[in-house]
């Protein structure tokens, strides 16, 4: 358990005891059970930011609890984290800026190939096709029962670099297409000659079932989920004006059609 996971627990059960509040009490006024309660208290789980504000309030602990949120989202999620699937699986929202190659979600399998293959240093063959395979089950979450709302903002010149070759490159902006036609996908492209905040690499930002907006960082081989609530509205911000000067979803899918011939 870490530190700041045992200090909490702490706090909580100190405040409901200087409250005169049983377990029970406190826990019929979250909507909880009397057990739930004391998992939190024993650190054997974490409330989301929601639970904690109530409970602030509730106990009279004047911000004191509150101000444990972003420690726990700390606790909640790995600093550097690589999984991003599993936060896909159920997340309800998803955005993303991709600057180097269509985004994995909607790639096929030759075009994923031809990325996972340019690795330096190179995978066996056998890697390469674990990691297309893997590639591929990701893109479950476009077509799952009661799907998330998916937005992708794309680099013209990430568009535009033939992975895999001509026939590739055509069957992938199909494919682009294709995807892009379902209710909940859409995409817009980022001209070449505009000048943007998303310099830096691309980025993820997802919406949790909690809701929880959580951000995902990438670059040079390395990753990092960003849970940090001022640093995950920095992301936001800067998507948001990213959205304003890419081109419209009709001027990026008249784009598409060009490319796919």
């Amino acid at each position: 358990m870490s530190v700041s996971l045992r200090v909490f627990a702490g706090q909580l059960k100190l405040f409901r005891e200087l409250a005169e509040m049983s377990r029970d009490e406190l826990g019929q006024k979250l909507g909880y059970a009397s057990h739930t309660i004391k998992a939190y208290e024993l650190g054997q789980r974490i409330p989301d930011a929601t639970t904690v504000e109530r409970a602030d309030e509730l106990l009279g602990a004047r911000g004191v609890l509150r101000e444990a949120i972003p420690l726990l989202d700390e606790a909640r999620y790995p600093k550097f984290f690589r999984d991003l699937p599993k936060l896909e699986k159920n997340c309800v929202t998803r955005y993303s800026y991709d600057p180097h190659c269509v985004p994995g979600l909607l790639q096929t399998q030759e075009y994923a190939r031809a990325v996972i293959g340019c690795r330096v240093p190179a995978f066996t063959d056998e890697e390469v096709e674990r990691h297309v395979g893997a590639r591929l089950d990701r893109q479950a979450v476009l077509t799952r029962e009661d799907p998330p709302t998916v937005h992708f903002v794309v680099e013209q010149s990430a568009l535009e670099r033939p992975m895999g070759g001509r026939r590739v490159h055509r069957a992938q902006m199909v494919r682009v297409l294709e995807r892009t036609r379902l209710r909940n996908v859409s995409l817009q492209v980022m001209p070449t000659d505009v000048e943007h905040p998303g310099l830096d690499g691309s980025w993820v930002l997802l919406e949790t079932p909690e809701p929880r907006w959580l951000g995902y960082v990438e670059g040079n081989a390395e990753s990092q989920l960003v849970s940090d609530r001022s640093k995950v509205r920095s992301l936001m911000q800067r998507y948001a004006m990213i959205r304003t000067q890419a081109w419209s979803i009709k001027e990026s899918t008249e784009f598409i059609e060009k490319l796919a011939g």
